[in-house]
């Protein structure tokens, strides 16, 4: 089963959908830092950290989505 175009296509890895969002993560991670700065739950001082700590959080769940993708298509995948 392959992925369709809108999603993964081959020929244009930079506009696929799976990079498209894992791209906006970090866009994502920074704008709820920025509320919460605002809203006084955070300072400066705690803002690094907690940046680095989802960004951790981000790069762990994109890594096991491509882990269990690899696993998955050990044994699904047909040879062209």
């Amino acid at each position: 089963m392959a992925l369709p175009k809108a999603v993964f296509n081959k020929e244009v890895p930079t506009r696929n959908l799976i990079t498209t969002i894992s791209g906006m993560a970090g866009l994502v991670i920074s704008l709820v830092v920025s509320v919460l700065i605002a809203a006084g739950k955070v300072d400066q001082e705690q803002a690094a950290p907690l940046t680095d700590a989802l960004n951790g959080v981000i790069t762990a769940a994109v890594q096991i989505i491509g882990y269990v993708t690899s696993i998955i298509l050990i044994f699904k995948a047909k040879d062209a």
